[in-house]
């Protein structure tokens, strides 16, 4: 019996350093408020969790990051802000469902600085150490994207562990 009870105390710990990430990305938006009109940085930023959580499209993530750039400009942080969020591993439920999801919609993001960034996945899903490597080197530099998916790319660059969505 002791034995069971530390098994899912342990699972409940490992699940648990896995959610609650989109708190890092909801700040990094906030932290935007000198761009924009009033109180726009803080709206966006409250919309951050939900395109994150397990169940939200993966489409929707790039979404809001086009409408961080549109509303509140071009600026370098704020770039770099939205970038953030295309980049940001979208909650994973390995208790429900055994492979992410990643956006193949072409036409997302649409702004131009955010193509070629791809999402961070879970470390537990296999393939996941290339593709993290490839996300971390998008946000430096951008990949070659020739009007591609970010699933697309993602595949290219060799992470074929995903279901497509658009």
């Amino acid at each position: 019996m002791q034995t069971k009870t530390l098994l899912l105390a342990t699972m409940a710990s490992v699940a648990s350093a896995r959610f609650g990430q989109e708190g890092l990305i909801q700040s990094v938006i906030q932290a935007l408020g000198a761009f924009g009109p009033p109180g726009a940085a803080g709206t966006l930023a409250g919309q951050t969790p939900s395109v994150l959580l397990a169940g939200a499209s993966a489409c929707a993530k790039l979404e809001l990051a086009d409408e961080i750039v549109a509303t509140l400009g071009n600026d370098p942080q704020v770039i770099a802000g939205a970038a953030a969020l295309v980049a940001a591993e979208k909650n994973f439920n390995p208790f429900a469902v055994d492979i992410p999801t990643i956006c193949s919609n072409a036409a997302l993001p649409a702004t131009p600085e955010l193509r070629g960034i791809i999402p961070l996945v879970d470390p537990a899903v296999d393939g996941a150490d290339v593709q993290n490597a490839n996300s971390a080197a998008s946000l430096q530099a951008p990949l070659a994207d020739a009007g591609l998916s970010v699933a697309d790319i993602s595949r290219a660059g060799g992470f074929e562990n995903f279901e497509e969505q658009a």
